[in-house]
């Protein structure tokens, strides 16, 4: 019998980093920032999923092999110890969560992969994410995730000419992105709960709101 995970109040975020990083982990897991962009897009979005759904994404391979029980008891601790977090500090009065970005070697900040893991939670539901991009009021919250986003290759996202920010108020996003992000994030949290005590449907067919779209 497996013994409960030791999910802590506050989750030890370096040492989960430092073994997201290590050779200990597959090599095209997730890194730090862009889980905890995917988790955040998990816990807001408009349809619970269980973890047994959205762990595999993480590790995008079978798992890891880890060294013994108590390093697994660990490190998937750490990860749903965040999950917790994350959905404490959108919950808070007033929301304090905040995301964890990834800092490049001159100490500013990259949101490119948080962004990525938060469309990948996306992903998982797309149908019940239209609803929000249909409302102009939800684009507003997806934009600049998408705007962010479109920085990265890996995102393989292609935005319209109107959906483009200036070049200096995209440098100026690009340089203090976490604010925003988590109001957006925090936004997103607030319509989705609207909608379900509303008895809103969470899906509906449409074209979805002009805040990017995926090359095919």
């Amino acid at each position: 019998m497996m013994h409960p995970l030791p999910i802590a109040e506050t989750p030890d975020l370096a040492a989960l980093e430092a073994f997201l990083a290590s050779e200990d982990s597959p090599p095209d897991c997730m890194h730090l920032s862009e889980l905890d962009g995917f988790l955040a897009g998990i816990i807001v979005g408009p349809e619970a999923i269980l973890p047994s759904e959205w762990l595999p994404h993480l590790w995008r391979t079978d798992g890891p092999v880890f060294a013994d029980m108590q390093q697994m008891s660990a490190i998937l601790g750490a990860i749903m110890s965040r999950n917790n977090e994350i959905a404490r500090g959108l919950d808070t009065t007033p929301p304090s969560y905040q995301p964890v970005l990834a800092r490049r070697a001159d100490d500013t900040v990259d949101a490119s992969d948080w962004t990525l893991g938060f469309l990948l939670a996306m992903s998982l539901r797309q149908d019940a994410w239209q609803p929000l991009g249909l409302d102009p009021d939800g684009a507003l919250m997806l934009g600049p995730i998408m705007l962010i986003a479109s920085t990265s290759e890996k995102a393989d996202l292609e935005l319209d000419d109107e959906d483009r920010l200036p070049d200096a108020e995209m440098a100026k996003l690009l340089a203090d992105p976490g604010p925003l992000l988590a109001m957006c994030v925090t936004g997103m949290r607030a319509y989705f709960r609207a909608h379900q005590r509303l008895g809103r449907p969470t899906r509906r067919r449409g074209k979805p709101g002009r805040s990017g779209k995926s090359r095919k």
